[in-house]
Order: C-alpha cells, then structure tokens, then sequence
C-alpha cells in the first residue's frame, strides 16, 4: 500500500511540475473527447430520423466519427511522444536513484489513468454542455426542424469513454515499451549529447521533388472529372510524401548549398542563420511536414464544404433545369404514330389546381447519348467515357418540337440539322455512319440536357427533321451499346411552378399522379415512367451539402487544434534548445541584441514556411478540385476562389494569433 501512495504522489508531483507540457495535453484530449461525444450525439438524436433526407447526413455523421477517432489518436499521439522526450531526463533519475523499470512503469501507468479520466470527464462535461448548441447549428444547416429538450446520450457517453480508453492504453503500452528499452544513464544525460550535423540525404531529397512534382502535374493535367476523382488520393498522397521529403532532407541540402556560397554564407546575419537553421530543420522537420499538412488539410476542407454550400442552388438548378419534369420513354417501333396530346391534357389539368397556365407547361420529344469527339465527327464505338477526354453528350429533338418552344416556323430536310455548340464555321456533322448538313449554328438552346452524363461532358444541341431522323439514330446507338447501355427515346414534360416548395411538391404528386392515370387507361403499358422534382430533390442537397459543411467545419475545427498543440510544443522545444543557443552565440561575441534578432529571425522563418508551403500546395490543387466539382454540378469557379482565398487569410490570421500567443511562452523560457 505504501508503495502505491510513493506512486500516486510521484505521478502527482510529476504532473504538477511539468503541467506546461501536461496542460496542453489534458485539453487537447479533452477536446478531443467533446468532439466527439458531440458527433455521437448527433448521430442518435432525431434531427434525421423523421425525414427521408436524413440518410445523407447520418452517413455524412457516422463518416466524421470515424476520421475524428483516428484524428485524435494521431494528435494525442504526437503529443505523448513530445512529453515522453522532455521527460526523459527525469525517468533516468527514477533509475539511478533505486526505482526499477518495472517501478517507472506503474508510475506512468498510474498517470496515464489521471489523465485519461481526468480528461475524458472534462471533455463529456463540455461536449453535453456544447451539443444542443451544436445540433441546432446543424439543423439550421440542413433545413431540418430541430428536436424539443435537452438530451444526454448514453450511447455517446461509454462509447467516448471507450474510445478514450483506447487511445491512452495504447499510449501507455508505448510509453512501457520505451522504458523497457531505454538505459538510465542515456535518459539522465539525453540534454548534454553533442549534437551532430544533420547529413545531406540527396536521394530522399530528389525522391521529394520528384513526388511533389508529380501530385503538381497531376493536379495541373488533369481535366476530366471522371480521371480527376480516381487520381485525387494518389495525387494527395504524393504531395503528402514530397512534404515530408522536402522538409527533411531537401531543407538541409538547400541550406547546405547555401553554406558553400561564401559571399552569402559568411555575413554576420547569414551566418547564424544558416547555422542555425540547419539543426532546426533536423529537430523540427517532421513536425513542421505535420503543420503545413494540417493547414492544407484544414484550408482544403473548409474552402471546399464552404464553396459546395454557397453554389447549392446553382448545381441543383443545373441538374434539375425544370422544377417539375416527368419523362416517358416511349417504344421506337410506335413512335411516329403516337399522339401525346391526352397525356399533355390530362397534366395540364393537375397543374392547373396549383396555378400553372399552358405558358408553364413545355413538351418535346428528345434522344440524348454519349459520343466521342473524332476531329471530323462523332463516333459511337465506344459506350463510356473515355480518360483521355473528348466525351461529349449529344441531345436531338425535332424541327417541329423547336419551332413550338421558340415560337418560330423550321424547315429541315432529312440531311440538314441546326446545332448549337459546334464549332464556328463548321459546315457539315457526322454521327456514327449519318452525315448532316448544318443548315444554322444557335447561340442558344430552348431546353437544358438533365441527363448525369451532361454533368460530366460538354453537351452539343441539335435539331433534326422529324421523328423518323429520331428513330434512325435511336436505332444506331443501340447497336452500337447496347441494350443495357443505350439511351432511351424519351417524351419530356415541364412544368415550372409559381409558389413555395410546398406548392411544388403538391403539384408534383398532383401531375405525376395524372400522368400514370392516363397511361393506365389507355392502355399504354409499354410506357416507362421517370420524373424529377426540384423541390424533393433541394432536401436532398441540404442534407447532403449542409452535412459536408457541417463536417467541413468540424473536422477543420479538429485540425486547427492539431495545428496549435503542434505548434505550442515547438515553441516549448525551441525556447529550451535556444536557452543554451543564447549563452554560447554571446561567449564568441555577438551582443545580446544581436543574439534576439538571429533567433528571432529563424523562429519566423521556421514557424511560417509551413503556411507558405501550404499556400503553394492549395495554389497548385485549385485546378484539380475544380475539376472534381463538376461531379457535384458546380462550375462556378471564381466562388471557389473566393471561398479560398477567404479561408486562407482567416486561417492565416487564426496562425499569426498563435504564434504570437505561444511566442511568449518561448521568449519566458529563453529568459529564464
């Protein structure tokens, strides 16, 4: 029993004396644990229970639990190791003053347990006191009417709980481990071993450039969206490895280089600084490698979930050009024979109960298919989309549809088709095996392709004679597809609705109910039916697009933190380092001001390269993730640049506000 009082109050006082390093620690778990506690929370209340929407934001929910689980091992972890080093000195005295290892080892253990509880209560404390706060936000987001009452879930409490145990066992087994494996009169003098210059790793340094330039190419390149999503992880992950590289092995080459330049190198303030910096970057690349990951990876998801939010509208208006469309595929065999003007009647009806007048109501008949860009035409050999680009959409209605959605008369021949996104000047148009004379270019188009397709490929307008030129080309691309992949002939309805969401939906189900009357009685079986609802599918994008900001924010939230912790512990580091720097950079002569400037000078340079390099990497992913946007129907790209370069300069701002904050940390140990 005693001897476990003498550990207790050994793990007490070693936590008192060294709570600035502690601190930080307990904070950055407990933190952690709110976080997600809160997204637990989230994830059992009834926010998305009660709507059909509310499967994409509970996906969106149990994906963020999963990344802040394996976020917060990565930063308790780092923040361990920092501790576990600074304390390295003291468990040697545990050693040469009689303690066995075994002995040190209850006494982590034992504070290891003080901090896990200590940490996890606190962090459940302010994740219940926070997630009411949290889920009206989220509600407010997603347009979903929030839940009555205040609430505890017990299921995000041992579920917390646990996963705090998890992290901090696993930390505890490390730290037993580096014990075990250590020898006492190494951890007693670890803070008076020469230190030796860092070496010239060329190859790791050439392995760096080689796979940043790679994630740039790729980044630069690519431009289909298709290539752009199957590319973006190794395109990430060859950013992430050049990062490392370069900060550090390139770092040191660079200064290396500059040390052989004698007219740079020796100057009073060069001097130093090159010096200096060398066994900098050899203490502190990996951890700064982790800041400017960080900050890519907070500017990234935030600039994008922003932008994804702000354009919304825009990408739901162009997949769902028309409020309400009901789309009838009809059989090629009959086609020319069919007479749609009851089923247009009996729509128009329905929509007349919720104000729509026959102005609001367009009809056209359409085939839309794939095609791959020839030079000379387009051909229809291959049924996907290629990856070396030149995919396009073709989407044919007939002269007689045109003139009644324009208002205007049109008089084609069987060869002759009016086009709108061709070429300037391009006179003729083969598809597949038919050729076409382009009897006019449009500047403008009466209809808007809602295919998925379109969403993915540049889509080309044309107008063809009549439903016989329609049935040809169906015929064609069948062949040419396949059942399973050819497009379908389809008999378009619109019906644009005056009014409020509510109004839409009701109209919605009033038409579309109308529609399969008319079918069924007469007797039009062969008839497959589709329709779109603008207002339906806007619940479906907040959810979807409320939940990524959410998340966006969130995760960007848990990185900031990341971000900070890492970077008060460097400042810790480099005050103690530059302790002893002081004392020694005087005795050769420089003066104390001189002294405070060089250091000066290498703490900034040290401590804003991540930001910069991170600027560079957002700078060089921009083209990329526009390209990747195209899969979520935005295209607006200076909204994106905005969005980041607006994220940018209040991360940028939130940086400067840390450093300063944790600078006089360092300048009171340097002080000292």
């Amino acid at each position: 029993m005693s001897k476990l009082r003498l550990y207790a109050r050994l793990a007490r006082q070693s936590q008192q004396k060294n709570r600035q390093f502690y601190l930080p620690f307990m904070l950055a778990s407990a933190g952690c644990a709110a976080m997600f506690y809160i997204m637990r929370f989230l994830c059992y209340s009834d926010l998305g229970n009660n709507v059909r929407e509310g499967f994409y934001l509970i996906f969106t929910l149990e994906l963020g639990c999963i990344v802040i689980g394996f976020t917060s091992l990565g930063i308790l972890w780092y923040a361990n190791k920092f501790v576990m080093r600074r304390r390295q000195k003291e468990l040697g005295l545990y050693n040469i003053l009689g303690m066995q290892k075994g002995d040190v080892a209850c006494v982590l253990g034992l504070e290891t347990v003080i901090m896990a509880v200590l940490s996890t209560i606190a962090g459940l404390l302010g994740g219940i006191l926070f997630s009411k706060l949290v889920l009206l936000a989220l509600a407010k987001l997603v347009h979903f009417d929030a839940p009555f009452g205040f609430s505890v879930c017990v299921g995000g409490l041992w579920q917390t709980a646990l996963l705090m145990g998890g992290i901090f066992g696993i930390l505890l087994v490390y730290n037993i481990w580096c014990v075990a494996r250590s020898r006492p009169i190494e951890l007693l003098h670890s803070d008076t071993v020469g230190e030796r210059e860092p070496k010239s790793r060329w190859l790791l340094a050439l392995v760096g450039a080689a796979a940043l330039a790679g994630g740039y190419g790729i980044a630069v390149t690519t431009k289909d969206p298709i290539v752009a999503f199957s590319l973006f992880f190794p395109a990430v992950m060859l950013v992430i490895l050049g990062t490392y590289c370069l900060f550090t092995a390139g770092s040191v080459v660079l200064l290396k280089l500059l040390r052989k330049n004698k007219k740079f190198y020796y100057q009073p303030q060069n001097f130093t600084a090159v010096s200096g910096m060398l066994y900098r970057m050899k203490q502190n690349a990996k951890g700064l490698a982790n800041i400017c990951i960080l900050a890519t990876m907070v500017l990234v998801t935030v600039s994008c979930t922003v932008c994804m939010y702000s354009g919304m509208e825009e990408g739901l208006e162009r997949l769902y050009p028309d409020e309400i469309a009901l789309r009838y595929v009809c059989p090629a065999e009959t086609l020319e024979q069919e007479d749609f003007s009851g089923l247009e009647d009996a729509v128009a009806q329905a929509a007349a109960q919720y104000g729509c007048t026959s102005k609001d109501i367009t009809t056209h008949l359409r085939i839309a298919f794939a095609a791959q860009d020839t030079g000379d035409g387009f051909s229809l050999d291959q049924g996907n989309f290629s990856a070396t680009g030149g995919n396009y959409v073709l989407d044919f209605i007939t002269a007689e549809d045109y003139g009644r959605l324009t208002g205007t008369q049109v008089s084609l021949a069987p060869d002759e088709v009016m086009a709108c996104g061709l070429p300037e000047g391009q006179q003729t148009l083969r598809v597949g095996e038919y050729s076409f004379r382009i009897q006019k270019q449009l500047s403008e188009f009466p209809v808007v392709c809602d295919t998925f397709s379109s969403q993915l490929a540049q889509v080309d307008y044309l107008v063809v004679s009549g439903r016989d030129v329609l049935v040809e080309l169906y015929q064609q691309q069948l062949a040419a597809f396949g059942e399973k992949r050819a497009s379908s002939l389809v008999y378009h309805i619109a019906v644009n609705v005056q009014g409020d969401d509510a109004n839409m939906r009701a109209c919605y189900d009033a038409v579309q109910a109308a529609g399969q009357q008319y079918l069924a009685a007469a007797g039009m079986d062969v008839f497959q039916a589709s329709s779109s609802c603008r207002a339906e599918a806007r619940g479906d994008f907040y959810a979807s697009y409320g939940g990524f900001l959410f998340l966006g924010l969130f995760l960007g939230t848990l990185f900031l933190l990341a971000t900070v912790l890492i970077m008060y512990y460097k400042q810790i580091s480099e005050g103690y380092e530059d302790r002893s720097r002081f004392v020694i950079l005087q005795k050769v002569g420089m003066s104390e001001q001189e002294v405070r400037a060089s250091i000066r000078r290498q703490v900034l340079m040290i401590f804003f390269l991540p930001l910069l390099v991170a600027a560079l990497h957002i700078a060089f992913a921009f083209p990329l993730i526009v390209c990747l946007f195209t899969l979520f129907s935005l295209s607006n790209v200076p909204l994106f640049a905005v969005c980041t370069v607006i994220t940018f300069a209040l991360f940028a701002l939130v940086y400067v506000l840390v450093y300063l904050a944790t600078a006089r940390k360092y300048y009171q140990i340097v002080r000292a």
